[in-house]
């Protein structure tokens, strides 16, 4: 038999359990986001990880992935910036185009002017 009598309600409208307390659950308001937040939206973590295609035995072919892909390799040492360069500068060594690893890393390894027109675009400051 169902009982007729309404379970206790937070201001919330959710239903409490019965028997459980609740007192330390926190009740203040998150601050809100800040415009930089608002802005951009989430952020992702930063960093870089090697997935090495060679059953990780010394330097050959390898993909850098952002380290929130989903291709990446779970427990891949982070890389900084720089480690993440120097590792795409291998022969061999891909970035990932599922994540923003290639979006982010590839102006830095070609030149921010690459893709922008160079010179011919006077945007050096060069006539």
């Amino acid at each position: 038999m169902v009982s007729s009598s309404p379970e206790p309600t937070s201001s919330s409208g959710a239903r409490e359990a019965p028997g459980v307390s609740y007192d330390d659950v926190p009740t203040t308001r998150l601050p809100p986001p800040s415009t930089e937040q608002q802005i951009l939206g989430e952020r992702r973590p930063s960093g870089w990880v090697l997935q090495k295609l060679n059953g990780n035995r010394g330097p050959g072919r390898g993909v850098i992935h952002a380290v929130d892909c989903d291709e990446a390799p779970t427990g891949a040492p982070k890389l900084t910036l720089d480690q993440a360069l120097d590792a795409a500068e291998h022969p061999g060594t891909r970035l990932c185009s599922l994540c923003s690893a290639a979006a982010e890393l590839d102006p830095m390894l070609r030149g921010f002017e690459h893709g922008f027109g160079g010179s011919e675009n006077h945007s050096r400051g060069t006539q």
